[in-house]
Formats: structure tokens, sequence, C-alpha cells
């Protein structure tokens, strides 16, 4: 399966990770939401297991103040357990570039009175156009993978899906989420895939 029908179980996780303010989020808690998601990489990676550990503790050691530097943490340190866990399947593994301005798009969030359920979903929108920029290479025969979102299965994300600025500011604001064009999406992230099928669902 690839990953782009995973996302809605990802946004379900990390809504419920994240949403109740008596039960703070755990980096134990986030790095299991990744491994769930990640069992859809392909080529199949031992990461799904060996990233628990790193994960869990890039976000626990983040500082109290700045725990979304941690998320960024987190999934940048399963990434990389993910591309490390494709050796035994015979694949050289390629992390994505490391994830980043996530403090920006919550902030956005919170300009525009998002919900916990908006910063969950933009978060597993992140996480998916960034893993989707992974790559590998089958080792017998050196046959490059492009993404380790397969592109040719059902539900992948292209780089032919995205939007265009004007786009993007479409989506959101017809969701009521933002009452200006001024953000650019190259201040949330540094993946132009970021809003890849926003609001397709």
């Amino acid at each position: 399966m690839p990953l782009g029908p995973r996302r809605a179980q990802l946004q379900s996780e990390l809504k419920e990770l994240f949403g109740d303010v008596n039960n703070p989020a755990t980096g134990e808690g986030l790095a299991k939401a990744l491994s769930n998601f990640s069992k859809g990489v392909l080529p199949p990676t031992l990461g799904i297991v060996t990233g628990i550990v790193p994960a869990t503790a890039a976000y626990d050691t983040a500082p109290a103040m700045d725990k979304i530097t941690g998320i960024e943490n987190a999934i940048n340190e399963f990434a990389a357990a993910n591309a490390a866990g494709m050796s035994v399947f015979l694949f050289t593994g390629t992390a994505p570039p490391p994830i980043t301005g996530l403090k920006q798009l919550f902030e956005l969030i919170t300009r525009t009175k998002g919900t916990t359920d908006d910063m969950a979903k933009a978060l597993s929108y992140a996480i998916l156009a960034n893993y989707t920029l992974g790559r590998s290479v089958f080792n017998p025969l050196n046959i490059p993978i492009p993404t380790w979102n397969i592109p040719i299965l059902p539900g992948a994300i292209t780089s032919s899906d995205s939007f265009d600025q004007n786009e993007i500011d479409r989506v959101i604001r017809s969701k009521g989420r933002i009452d200006s064009s001024s953000t650019s999406i190259d201040t949330l992230v540094d993946t132009d895939e970021f809003f890849d099928e926003m609001g397709q669902e």
C-alpha cells in the first residue's frame, strides 16, 4: 500500500496525541504514530521498529518550550531509520531532506483560529510530503526507486499534483482558515509538495 491512503490514520493518531491538554504528548506516542505510518513505506524497512527509540528520544529531549522542534527532530530521526532499515531488503535508502518550518505552520493555523484537527491534518500532510522525497536503489540491479511513496500505485502523491500558490490560498480560504493571500508557502516549509492533495478529501 502506498503512503497516501495511510495519511488519514496518521492525522487521527496525531489529533489524539496532541489534542488533550490534560494528557501531554509523549515521544513514544509520536514515534508509534510514525511507525504505523511508515508501515506503508515502499521498499519495506526495519525502520518501523528501529526508528522508535531515536524518534522518542528526539522529542522527549527537546526543551519543554520548544516541542515543535522536537516534533521535527523525531520525524527526521524516523526517516533516517527508515532509510537505514531498507538495507536488509537489498535496498540503499536515502532519507528525505530534514523537515522544517512546522513552527510557522502552527502559528499560521493558530492565527486563523484553526482547531487541533487542522493542526493534525496539516502535520500529517507535511509528513506525507516529506516522506515522498525519500529515495532508494535496488542494489542487485542498481535500479533507483524515485520515491518511498511509489507513484504508480493508487493514492500516491506526485509532483504533478502540486497546487500553485493561488490554489493553496483558495483552498485554505474556502475552509475559513485564512483571510488573506499574503502568506507564501515558502514561509511554511522547505518542500514544494507540502500542500499536495490538500483539500482533496
